[in-house]
């Protein structure tokens, strides 16, 4: 049998013994493997591009270029990393903002090892939001917009089958809640994600969220 690749990680943080920890963490782990740490946004952005993580744990607060900043330049790469925001309040309009820049996922600096590995994996994975809950209520409370066009002119490029699943998606349902609700098969499902984020130019789940707040798609719950 094939053996997967382990999950490269960098670390962003300027504690560097917050970062050391969380590389043991990692690095004790069979299927990951810390590829590096930076302190700082400039040094993040170049150890990215050396090693080419999958996955980056991303502090928001630091000097000179900060995570939010990072984060945005990250994800504009071709093929880019997952970019997770560490943080120590949830609530937070810098972390609604990397949220909305690309990142695909948050956790807290006091999260629980197994939250923080499950992250990591989830992340991976891109079969759900890690930690919906707690992402679309930052999204939900930070999301300002004016909704200028109709919801068929905002989402006209997409076919009826991929609104639906654009829908679901906006609310942080996974692949497999996806497909119960919609009676497809998880395959199926995964194909009409791809369409949504291509079509509409969104590279990650999180990023429909804000795009379907910001564009007063949800009803009621907008």
């Amino acid at each position: 049998m094939v053996e997967r690749a382990a999950i490269r990680v960098v670390i962003v943080d300027d504690q560097p013994l917050f970062a050391a920890g969380m590389a043991m963490l990692i690095d004790a782990q069979a299927d990951m493997e810390c590829v590096g740490t930076a302190t700082s946004g400039d040094d993040a952005l170049t150890l990215v591009q050396q090693v080419q993580p999958h996955v980056v744990l991303m502090d928001l607060r630091m000097p000179g270029l900060n995570g939010f900043e990072a984060t945005e330049l990250i994800v504009a790469a071709e093929e880019p990393p997952k970019v997770i925001v560490l943080t120590t309040i949830k609530r937070d309009e810098a972390v609604y903002l990397a949220l909305r820049a690309g990142a695909t996922a948050l956790l807290t600096k006091d999260a629980l090892p197994a939250e923080v590995l499950g992250t990591i994996r989830q992340a991976v994975a891109e079969e759900r939001i890690a930690g919906a809950a707690d992402t679309v209520q930052v999204v939900q409370q930070f999301a300002r917009g004016a909704q200028t066009r109709t919801p068929d002119e905002t989402l006209a490029a997409l076919t009826a089958r991929e609104r639906e699943v654009f829908l679901l998606i906006a609310r942080g349902l996974s692949n497999a809640e996806i497909a119960e609700a919609t009676v497809l098969t998880e395959a199926t499902v995964k194909s009409h994600v791809r369409q949504v984020l291509a079509k509409l130019h969104l590279k990650s789940r999180v990023q429909v969220v804000a795009f379907a707040y910001e564009n007063r798609l949800m009803g009621d719950a907008a």
